[in-house]
């Protein structure tokens, strides 16, 4: 099936090398969705993760309980942290990759894609690792966890992390709390983390891209529900809002009190610097995530029946790139309604984190604002198509 992410065009005006004004317009097919329409659940599940390349794991994830909510189907929550964990794992994956492929490209560091983790695969040697014949997001799926495997791949991905990202173990790098320790990470270090780092810092971008954007805060179900269900629901999965306020939902907005992030707000903001260290604070701390899973998998859960006495469910999934909301409406066993909110919409509304960014840059030249204006769209969605015209 065609994948059906489409494409952001962002015209950026300059002044003087600054920007004067941003526009965004996007061509992503919001009501894809309704092909789903007429499908019964268990097709519903196969379809979704081949509508979408990007985060595919995080879709099929958040579909499946959106699904369980509707029907009011036992939840049995061993499974539910396995899944947990392929979500973890395809986060790992997509950070990966973006740091290996898109960071040497937008910096111009001298990388070798050779060098990219064997990690990158791990999502399906997970996958086998934990459900009977690789059927993870399926109504009948069955758990059959390989606990020893399960702690190698963990094993494997840290390790990985530690020789090709950091240069020094994940635990090691997370105890950096403060600016002075980071930059004596960079300074001793020049694996491809350290050498972008190094890179922002030393053309003095640390500060480019700040927004006085906020941070999507935790969204109620019901009220969610009540939002989706009204008639101007297409306007809101184009354009969505809060209460009437704009918001980012980013790593930075799960990392925001992890690891040096707090000192990096106080100095910098919201700015490059800091969000590009979040996805790093964010990708060292998915082994011990990992770890924590593993040992509640290994514990008995009780399942429970959710019943929400509705005819519709909803769920929300942190994604790699961002908050992650499905949608669902079921009638005599046919999806009857379906809609789904990505986290895309929030970060490059039109007067929303992203326009607000760009239009925060400034540089010494054409070539720079362009470059300043890739990196921050990167920093922001690295795994959105997009495409940027600098006038």
């Amino acid at each position: 099936m065609k994948d059906i992410e489409g494409q952001i065009v962002i015209d950026m005006h300059s002044h003087n090398n600054k920007a004067a004004s941003v526009e965004i317009q996007s061509s992503r097919p919001l009501q894809a969705a309704g092909i789903l329409i007429g499908k019964d659940p268990h097709q519903a599940l196969g379809m979704i993760p081949l509508m979408y390349n990007i985060c595919g794991i995080a879709q099929a994830r958040t579909s499946l309980l959106a699904i369980q909510h509707c029907l009011s189907i036992e939840i049995d929550p061993t499974m539910e942290i396995a899944r947990d964990m392929l979500v973890l794992v395809e986060n790992a994956r997509e950070h990966l990759f973006r740091i290996f492929i898109d960071w040497p490209e937008l910096l111009e560091l001298n990388r070798d894609i050779h060098q990219m983790p064997s990690s990158i695969r791990l999502v399906s040697e997970f996958r086998q690792a934990l459900f009977t014949d690789n059927k993870a997001f399926e109504l009948d799926s069955r758990l059959k966890p390989d606990s020893v495997r399960l702690l190698e791949l963990i094993n494997q991905l840290e390790r990985e992390l530690q020789q090709k990202v950091f240069e020094i173990s994940t635990r090691d790098w997370l105890s950096i709390c403060d600016i002075d320790g980071l930059n004596q990470w960079m300074n001793e270090c020049d694996g491809i983390a350290a050498s972008a780092i190094h890179a922002i810092s030393d053309r003095g971008w640390n500060s480019q891209g700040y927004s006085d954007c906020p941070h999507l805060p935790e969204l109620d179900a019901d009220d969610l529900l009540k939002r989706l269900n009204t008639s101007d629901a297409d306007k809101f999965i184009a354009q969505p809002d809060w209460q009437g306020g704009l918001y980012e939902t980013t790593a930075l907005t799960r990392q925001q009190d992890h690891g040096v992030i707090p000192e990096l707000t106080r100095g910098f903001g919201n700015a490059l610097i800091t969000r590009w260290v979040a996805r790093l604070v964010e990708l060292a701390s998915i082994p011990q995530q990992l770890k924590q899973l593993l040992s509640q998998l290994e514990r008995n859960h009780q399942p429970t029946i959710i019943d929400t006495g509705r005819r519709v469910g909803i769920a929300q999934t942190e994604a790699a790139r961002g908050r992650l909301i499905h949608r669902v409406e079921i009638d005599q066993d046919r999806i009857s309604h379906y809609q789904i909110l990505a986290p895309t919409e929030w970060n490059f509304h039109p007067r929303g984190l992203i326009t607000r960014s760009l239009g925060n840059i400034s540089a010494n030249s054409a070539r720079q604002l362009e470059l300043l204006a890739r990196l921050i769209v990167n920093a922001i969605d690295p795994c959105v198509g997009y495409a940027l015209r600098v006038h």
